[in-house]
């Protein structure tokens, strides 16, 4: 792990830098870009940050952060939706589907009969 991070400023700061630096691009930002930036190996050496009491809620904001951006690209046609989409997904989460358990069926079927019993009931 990357030792220059002893407290939850300096990683802040760094973050800050990072992200004050590609708006002056006028790029997006990612978990990579950071990564790379703050100088970690990979990725998941600056997300194992997040473990870190002290340093989870600054990693909870960079990457609110990010998705934020992210969500906010979807109405710019600068970007293009199905790859900001395709973000989404990998680094925070998203996903098209909607997935009902067996469980859930059958509670929908059964919540089905009983609406449809009501309204024949009622004619």
């Amino acid at each position: 792990m990357n030792k220059k991070y002893k407290t939850h400023k300096d990683l802040e700061k760094m973050a800050e830098s990072y992200f004050a630096e590609q708006e002056e691009q006028n790029k997006p930002c990612s978990i990579a870009g950071i990564s790379y930036y703050m100088g970690f190996a990979d990725k998941s050496e600056f997300l194992e940050l997040e473990k870190k009491p002290e340093f989870a809620p600054v990693i909870n904001r960079i990457k609110l952060r990010m998705e934020s951006q992210a969500i906010d690209m979807l109405t710019d046609k600068s970007y293009a939706t199905t790859g900001v989409i395709f973000n989404l997904k990998c680094s925070f989460g998203y996903s098209d589907k909607v997935s009902a358990g067996k469980d859930d069926m059958a509670e929908l079927m059964q919540n089905a009969r009983k609406l449809i019993d009501e309204a024949q009931s009622d004619e």
